[in-house]
Parts: C-alpha cells; structure tokens; sequence
C-alpha cells in the first residue's frame, strides 16, 4: 500500500477493496436512477464507499 498524499486518510488495500466492491454492487441503473442491488434513489452504501475513496485519494472527484 502506498501513502496517500498529505491530508488524506490512509486505508488498507482490504478496505479499498471492499470500497471499491461497493461501488460496483450498489451502482446507478442508467435507465432507473437507482442503485442495482437495494434500489434505492441515492443509495447510502455508494456513497459511503465513493467517499472514503476519495478521502484515501483513490477516487477522482
């Protein structure tokens, strides 16, 4: 695991993983707006998981 630039919070390559699994799982059907997995508008888990990877600098904003 690399560092993060400074200011940004480092985590495990377990946990990005499992970050990044979220965001596959839960992402948007294009043709519902809605979360594949939960359907639900704006699903919590994706967000959640799209935000630590851009505090651990893995993600683009």
């Amino acid at each position: 695991m690399s560092s993060p630039p400074q200011g940004h919070a480092p985590i495990s390559d377990e946990l990005a993983r499992r970050y990044w699994e979220a965001v596959v799982v839960h992402g948007d059907d294009p043709a519902t707006d809605m979360c594949v997995h939960c359907r639900r508008s704006r699903c919590p888990e994706w967000a959640y998981a799209v935000e630590q990877l851009i505090l651990a600098d893995l993600l683009d904003r």
